[in-house]
């Protein structure tokens, strides 16, 4: 069994390049403008059936804004879902056989930023 992770963070990363209206890091550089999207956090656990091995993962997006209140993050996070929820994500080397929204949290950050939380789940089976 191979991890799925690399390739799954590859093609969030190049779906999201392609929507949205701003930046998407891996890792925020020094002084970057605000709206920005974070590839955050991402956990797996064991889903392998008899034939194929598998992962069920969870990849975590962080939508940060400057905007005077959540109207920004609002309008990314939409972006987000439906570029990920709506259309089928290729996987070099991996079928994804489902992508599903987990969850949504907004807040304001301490420094007074809109943070968007957004949450993925995905069921990806290795190629042979």
């Amino acid at each position: 069994m191979k991890s799925p992770l690399l390739a799954l963070q590859g093609a969030v990363y190049q779906r999201l390049k392609a929507v949205l209206p701003c930046p998407v890091y891996d890792d925020v550089p020094d002084g970057a403008a605000f709206p920005y999207v974070v590839i955050g956090e991402v956990s797996a656990l064991d889903w392998s059936t008899k034939p194929l091995p598998g992962m069920d993962c969870t990849q975590t997006l962080h939508v940060w804004s400057a905007y005077r209140g959540f109207l920004e993050v609002k309008n990314l996070i939409d972006d987000i879902v439906r570029a990920i929820v709506n259309e089928p994500i290729e996987l070099a080397g991996f079928y994804r056989t489902a992508a599903s929204l987990d969850m949504i949290d907004t807040l304001v950050d301490p420094e007074g930023y809109r943070h968007g939380v957004v949450r993925f789940r995905f069921r990806i089976l290795e190629v042979a």
